[in-house]
């Protein structure tokens, strides 16, 4: 029983990784565990691990220091691309579709494709690319759709199928997700939207550490982050 424990164990560490010439993947990401098939970009110090699949014709992106984590989370891009900012977390069992089968013609089923040997891209329409912002952390089992924006510093709750754009800092939840309230108020969302602690050089933040520690923030916490050096 030990050794087929191992065995798992060594099998769910295994990724299988077919990109395209196009891809950059920074030789600082994590990836474990995780099948990535396309056009993928994959920037330094990410985590995309436990168990993520990701199919991209276009392209996806993945920020630095951001964690996609499995098991069960998938991306898939055809038409239009997927964007995901630095600092986000995305939990497991989430699903990020930037692209849907049409509905209007006779079926619903990828008939052209699978029948008549036509371009998928006949059976298939997007409502345009699936843009993550900064600093963003979508709940387990959330689905992400074609066509939306989740701006900086927003949280998605578990279970959420977001359909429509989430504004900054936001906190949405539901089926359709729907903002039920903010993380600070508007004149902090707007200070640390000037801020974007997130494009910083690393050892400006490493610098900034008591304040990434706090329980909270404040107008004069952001002030002092602006005047470290």
């Amino acid at each position: 029983m030990r050794i087929l424990n191992r065995v798992i164990q060594w099998l769910e560490k295994q990724n299988v990784i077919r990109v395209s010439r196009e891809s950059r993947i920074s030789g600082t990401a994590r990836i474990t565990g995780s099948r990535l098939f396309g056009n993928i970009d994959i920037e330094s110090h990410a985590r995309v691990m436990g168990g993520v699949e990701i199919h991209s014709e276009s392209k996806v992106r993945i920020g630095r220091f951001s964690a996609i984590n499995g098991p069960n989370t998938d991306i898939h891009a055809y038409v239009n691309e997927v964007n995901i900012g630095a600092f986000t977390s995305i939990a497991r069992n989430v699903s990020i579709q930037e692209f849907n089968h049409k509905y209007l013609g006779l079926s619903t089923y990828l008939i052209r494709k699978n029948l008549f040997g036509q371009s998928k891209t006949q059976d298939i329409k997007s409502n345009g690319a699936v843009n993550i912002g900064n600093d963003v952390w979508i709940g387990t089992q959330s689905v992400i759709l074609g066509g939306v924006t989740i701006a900086d510093g927003a949280i998605i709750g578990a279970n959420s199928v977001v359909t429509t754009d989430i504004p900054p800092y936001a906190m949405a939840v539901g089926s359709p997700a729907k903002v039920i309230n903010y993380r600070f108020d508007a004149e902090i969302i707007d200070a640390l939207l000037k801020l974007q602690w997130w494009n910083w050089p690393i050892e400006k933040i490493l610098k900034n550490e008591k304040f990434f520690e706090k329980e909270s923030i404040s107008l004069e916490d952001i002030y002092k982050m602006l005047h470290v050096k």
